[in-house]
């Protein structure tokens, strides 16, 4: 797990400084190592490490340069220095995140004649792309981003892993290319104006989105290779030429689709699973856990119980009282691993202490206020010695994690494939199990039903809504210039027939692909990294996620749980009370309760935002305060995002 970064101009003339500026300003991702690559306009090479960086050459001028920061996870030697080449200095390499199959390749690489001169996966990845090619990336198991600079074919090769777990933001004009760990890295290298993004911009304030849906970002010039892409760009020329590859995609296997065996789909989803966490245990370095108390955290914890006789660290984040306090169900994993557990109780008065510097880590105004918690766990592991810790997200966005009872759209998948028993049995069920009359459920499942057919129908619904919602807040010409281009009101066209017809897998592959996903990683991805700490998530098997999301849908949602079958596979593992929970909340703090409280800070940034900024109405604001804050059925979580939003464009001076 690293920072990487890289300038290249078409002209020979790449900023020396602002290469390094921009390597050295991530250095908490990265504070083990550095290492830079400069590359001659004769294409020659000259690569530096920390011994030698003080030696290189002030006045030269260069086509390109890499620059890297490394956090040392696996072979932790000299051997493992980035940026890393083959033996014949013709393929150059800056990588962050983990292959955790490298073990696998490199044998067969090595069966191939290869020699290696590290232990590292770095390599792996390197003689992988020299044997295969672009088609390298479909035989790794893992998450990444990396460049690599292959001067036999004079072109960088760039990817990010299937889901997007490790990000690659950068800037294109044909003349230059400079990319980086993160968005800040780019903005500190771009030569051109920090305009804001008003499409994604009116996405994250008025949608409530992350913002996050296409390649685009905040920023109007700086974009990011989406997930399962490569961006392959020929420095050869005068002007350089990029093609952007799309090599996975989320797709129903039909094999697995028709399946309908319990038994063997959660006996492949555990031993699925365990695989996954087994590879993902790989490390030079002692590796901890996060537990919520939720199944998904419980379940790695478990498991990893069930593979090593090592006693765990286990890291554990609470606010707030009773329903929003999960201790009790965190203390039963416990208790059954016998891992030593460290808990933190999250103080609501400090986080506006930290609210810069975890928008300026996240490169981004914050959705919520809830996004803390995971900036605290990652810092409680770091406190603990940790480098590494394993993590629980992304099982919700593809198992059916966001549905609740009674499961309109369950109720409505089974009617529309004429699976009558099931629907018989799952109405049976609510009715017994969760007190469902009869009318309930047929109210439930047709209102539902009418609602997606009217909005299919009248498409502007939701722009409507978003045009009300935002009247008074927001300029007029910001919202009627950006609200067509809202990337939430596009509708997805799924080739797949069976997504179509059913509702549960349409629904999360939006969320997995979409909305909720690629925002949970950056976080991920930012607020790990914040404290030096890589973020494993086991989860993010692509296997397992084929594997879930082809199988049918009632082996998703069944007798009113969501993940029916993952739970099925752990019984036995993890505790009955963790798997049989229908109630897990996420980490949650109160805005309301935190702005309330800091209303004279509040206002004050909202005073030294411009009058004629051209979005926010400054005076609607100012006069509506008061109100906002001093009842919570007056509360609009929009004050969140602008009061996010104005202190974003302050730090990173965008205009």
């Amino acid at each position: 797990m690293c920072g990487i970064a890289g300038s290249f101009n078409s002209k020979g003339n790449i900023n020396i400084d602002k290469i390094i500026g921009s390597t050295e300003m991530i250095t908490y991702r990265g504070p083990d190592d550095f290492g830079y690559l400069f590359l001659r306009n004769d294409f020659g090479v000259e690569d530096y490490n920390r011994n030698t960086f003080g030696n290189r050459k002030t006045n030269a001028n260069y086509k390109g340069a890499f620059g890297f920061r490394r956090l040392s996870i696996i072979d932790l030697s000299e051997s493992g220095h980035q940026p890393m080449c083959d033996i014949s200095r013709k393929y150059w390499i800056e990588f962050n995140g983990e292959i955790y199959n490298y073990l696998e390749i490199r044998k067969e690489l090595e069966d191939k004649g290869y020699k290696f001169r590290s232990k590292s996966d770095t390599e792996v990845i390197l003689y992988s792309y020299i044997e295969w090619g672009d088609d390298c990336v479909l035989r790794f198991n893992g998450m990444w981003s990396f460049c690599i600079l292959d001067l036999n074919k004079r072109l960088l090769f760039c990817s990010v892993d299937r889901f997007g777990i490790k990000p690659f933001y950068y800037y294109s004009d044909g003349t230059d290319f400079f990319f980086g760990s993160e968005v800040k890295q780019v903005l500190l290298m771009m030569n051109c104006e920090r305009n804001i993004n008003q499409k994604v911009l009116f996405d994250y304030l008025i949608a409530e989105s992350y913002g996050n849906e296409t390649e685009e970002t905040f920023i109007e010039s700086v974009k990011k290779i989406l997930p399962g892409h490569n961006l392959i760009i020929d420095i050869s020329g005068s002007q350089f030429r990029i093609k952007d590859n799309l090599y996975w995609e989320l797709k129903v296997n039909e094999d697995y689709f028709r399946l309908n065996d319990e038994k063997y789909i959660s006996d492949k989803i555990k031993e699925l699973f365990f695989d996954s966490v087994r590879i993902r245990l790989r490390s030079d370095v002692e590796i901890g856990t996060c537990l919520s108390g939720g199944p998904d955290s419980s379940g790695i914890v478990c498991t990893i119980h069930e593979l090593t006789d090592s006693r765990q660290k286990l890291f554990t984040i609470l606010s707030g009282n009773g329903k929003n306090n999960e201790l009790d169900y965190a203390l039963d994993v416990v208790k059954k691993v016998g891992g030593e557990h460290y808990t933190k109780y999250v103080d609501e008065a400090n986080f506006y202490n930290e609210m810069k510097d975890l928008i300026w880590h996240n490169d981004e105004p914050l959705l919520k206020a809830s996004m803390y918690g995971g900036y605290q766990v990652y810092k409680l592991a770091s406190e603990a010695g940790l480098k590494v810790v394993m993590d629980g997200q992304g099982l919700d966005e593809y198992a059916g994690g966001y549905f609740s009872m009674p499961f309109p759209e369950y109720l409505n998948y089974l009617t529309r494939n004429k699976k009558r028993g099931l629907l018989k049995s799952q109405l049976n069920f609510s009715g017994d199990v969760g007190g469902y009359s009869p009318m309930q459920l047929f109210i439930a499942q047709h209102k539902y039903t009418m609602k997606k057919r009217l909005h299919d129908i009248l498409g502007n619904d939701f722009r409507v809504k978003l045009k009300n919602s935002a009247k008074g807040w927001f300029e007029k010409d910001f919202i009627f210039e950006n609200i067509s281009k809202s990337q939430l009101y596009k509708k997805v066209k799924y080739e797949e027939k069976y997504l179509d017809r059913d509702d549960i897998k349409s629904k999360d592959y939006k969320l997995f692909k979409y909305t909720n996903l690629p925002g949970i990683l950056r976080q991920v991805d930012r607020n790990s990294m914040a404290f030096s700490v890589e973020a494993r998530v086991p989860f993010l098997d692509y296997r397992l996620v084929e594997f879930i999301f082809s199988i049918p849908s009632e082996y998703i949602i069944r007798n009113n749980f969501t993940k029916y079958s993952y739970r099925q596979s752990m019984r036995g593992i993890v505790p009955d009370r963790i798997l049989n929970r229908t109630d897990k909340i996420g980490f949650y703090i109160d805005e309301f309760e935190l702005l309330r409280k800091s209303k004279d800070v509040v206002k004050k940034v909202i005073e030294e935002l411009k009058t004629d900024n051209g979005i926010v109405k400054k005076e609607f604001i100012l006069k509506s305060l008061d109100k906002l804050l001093s009842d919570r059925n007056e509360y609009d979580s929009k004050l969140w995002r602008i009061f996010n939003f104005i202190i974003w464009q302050q730090l990173f001076q965008i205009t």
